[in-house]
Formats: structure tokens, C-alpha cells, sequence
């Protein structure tokens, strides 16, 4: 188990409020992971510290506390809904809800991409090559 202190320094952030507020963000999923030590410490056991990990790489890759926590949401609920076969329709609602997530997954890695990987200036000569 994990006191908030531990999780500062094991999620490398600078203060407990940071810890606190990831927490909070993915109140919903950590809660089952998450109890209450002596003088009421909360304490994290290591699935909720996976959570907690999860949510840290999302916000380093530069998503917001809150993208990455509606990320993890969205990433957990797959496991929950009874998947759907080849043959099977959707309903409007669920066929937009998952046109919107993959334009928003998309972005993020285009963003990614380009982080990562910036173009190279095209040298100055360049344009007078074909004189």
C-alpha cells in the first residue's frame, strides 16, 4: 500500500496536491484500489498505482488530467460492454460516441508524431537546384 507521499515520488510529480488531483480524476476507476490508513491516510494498492501510472504516462505525453482521465475511462469501458460481432449493428449514439473517440485518438498521435519527429528545414539552397 501506498501513502500519498510515496506516490510523489514513485509517480515522480513535486507535491502531494499533484497526487491528490490525479486521484480525483479517476475517482470513479481507483476507488475499488483505494483505502483509508491510520489518522485517515489514503493508501493505494498496487492496481491503483497501475491506474495512477497509466494516467502519469497520458499527461507526459501531453494530455491534460483530464483527457487522460476520460482516456483511461474510455479505455476501461470495452472491458465492462458485451463486445460486439462483425455481423452486429450499432446504434447511432455508440457509432458517433466511437467516430468521436478515434478522431480524438487520432489527433493525439498525429500530435505525437510531430513532437517527436519535426520536419527538417529544407536547406536554402534548395529552391535554386532547379535554375
Amino acid at each position: 500500500m501506498y501513502g500519498i507521499g510515496e506516490l510523489v515520488k514513485v509517480l515522480g510529480l513535486k507535491t502531494e496536491t499533484q497526487v491528490r488531483n490525479r486521484i480525483e480524476a479517476i475517482r470513479d476507476l481507483i476507488e475499488p484500489y483505494l483505502q483509508r490508513g491510520p489518522n485517515n491516510r489514503i493508501l493505494v494498492d498496487e492496481r491503483g498505482l497501475e491506474l495512477l501510472r497509466a494516467l502519469q504516462a497520458l499527461c507526459e505525453s501531453g494530455k491534460t488530467v483530464k483527457e487522460a482521465a476520460k482516456y483511461l475511462r474510455a479505455s476501461a469501458e470495452p472491458t465492462e460492454k458485451k463486445p460486439k460481432k462483425p455481423g452486429e449493428s450499432r446504434s447511432e449514439t455508440e457509432t458517433q460516441e466511437l467516430l468521436r473517440h478515434l478522431e480524438e485518438e487520432v489527433r493525439f498521435l498525429r500530435r505525437l508524431l510531430l513532437e517527436n519527429h519535426p520536419r527538417q528545414p529544407t536547406p536554402w539552397w534548395h529552391e535554386w537546384r532547379a535554375l
